[in-house]
């Protein structure tokens, strides 16, 4: 009785949230939109518990399993990074509350769709339009559609905290001034579930602000003070999670070959170890493909590579992506930047389709984003050259008629 009663309270403040959040930065249709948004990704979210009811969800969830069993007499004992953080949020639910697996799972995806909410409204104030077409076929926002996207995103586990902490930060570094907390609460909690991400955030970000010509000198120090102190706090965190004593190119190979061998196993394996990297970085992204495809999971996600693939190719054939890049503003700039640096990290250490999948999905969404900005910058510019000569052409005419009429 106490999940379903945890269950109607958590869908009504999602739907009063969405009226007050939503209603006043977008219009109807967008309202709309972001409901649909909420019931699709639970509906994956409950498909996901399904599917991987009994492997991390449920350990996350039970605070351990019989493998490994975690004795915390209160929450604080919970309180850490990694899998130690997700337990810290778990516990008041799953202990105190004693709520089942299923309402974890309402929770997660429940809360983990505001991610696309944020995004949606990120990318409708970043875009400047409500949609934008490619051969006829509206790839925005329907691009947040992507079941992939959802999948990965939904469950109980660090994959959902991750994504949404990084949604929360890009979606308040659009205006710093403005959402400041924002953009220091999600890298915080980012820090506390994966160390590495955090690392690659705030270094793409501290890239891009530090050169930004139009960003005054006294924020630039602030900001470039609080990155020194946040990454004296993320290096070490990073170096216990790849397990070395420094960051060198000695120490990373290591970490990569180490961990292609660790996930060199299964149908989704793929031997990776002769490509050149630029190869890698393209599996990365872009595979499997139907070649690829063993079962239905796998050829799904062949179909949705696909339709990246190609949307990726009709773009950069339309626009140049280093062109595009430097006409974007500085939130879509972080957002490619971290995009690049997290594929070309990964790209190294994987060989498994299944670990492709869910490490890409964390911000493969931000390249959807910056391709489909590039292509909408194109379209204006083009817009406004016919305008230009078509007007042109019209004062011509007008010109000639003046002077026979004269």
């Amino acid at each position: 009785m106490g999940d379903i009663f945890f269950g109607i309270i958590m869908y009504v403040i999602n739907l009063i949230l969405i009226s007050e959040f939503v209603r006043h930065r977008t219009n109807s249709n967008g309202v709309n939109f972001s409901i649909l948004l909420v019931h699709y990704h639970i509906l994956i979210g409950f498909y996901y518990g399904w599917f991987a009811k009994g492997t991390d969800t449920s350990f996350y969830w039970n605070l351990g399993d019989k493998f490994r069993h975690f004795n915390f007499e209160s929450w604080w004992d919970a309180y850490g990074t990694h899998n130690y953080f997700v337990f810290f949020i778990n516990y008041p639910f799953s202990r105190t509350l004693g709520l089942d697996f299923w309402t974890g799972t309402f929770l997660y995806a429940s809360v983990s769709a505001w991610a696309f909410i944020l995004l949606f409204l990120a990318g409708q104030d970043l875009l400047k339009a409500n949609k934008v077409s490619l051969q006829a076929f509206n790839i925005w926002p329907n691009i947040l559609l992507l079941p992939s996207l959802h999948f990965w995103s939904s469950g109980i586990g660090k994959d959902s905290l991750v994504f949404l902490f990084i949604a929360m930060f890009f979606y308040g570094i659009r205006d710093l001034r403005k959402y400041v907390f924002l953009v220091f609460l999600s890298a915080v909690l980012l820090y506390h579930v994966r160390p590495h991400m955090a690392f690659i955030v705030l270094l793409s970000t501290s890239i891009m602000l530090i050169l930004d010509s139009k960003l005054h000198l006294s924020y630039k120090l602030v900001f470039f003070a609080l990155a020194i102190v946040g990454f004296i706090f993320i290096y070490d965190e990073v170096l216990k999670f790849l397990r070395i004593d420094e960051l060198n190119v000695e120490n990373i190979e290591g970490v990569f070959n180490t961990s292609s061998g660790n996930l060199s196993y299964g149908k989704s394996f793929v031997d990776m170890s002769g490509y050149p990297y630029p190869l890698k970085v393209f599996t990365f992204l872009y595979r499997p493909l139907f070649f690829d495809a063993h079962n239905f999971s796998s050829l799904l996600n062949s179909v949705e590579n696909l339709i990246c693939l190609l949307l990726t190719i009709a773009i950069f054939t339309k626009v140049n992506p280093i062109k595009g890049y430097q006409k974007a503003p500085n939130a879509i700039k972080i957002m490619f930047l971290t995009f690049l640096l997290s594929s070309i990290a990964f790209a190294g250490a994987m060989s498994n389709f299944g670990i492709m999948v869910r490490m890409k999905n964390m911000t493969f969404v931000y390249f959807l984003i910056f391709l489909i900005y590039i292509y909408q910058v194109h379209l204006l510019e083009r817009r406004e050259y016919i305008m230009s000569k078509i007007a042109f052409a019209q004062k011509k005419r007008d010109a000639i008629a003046r002077k026979v009429g004269g």
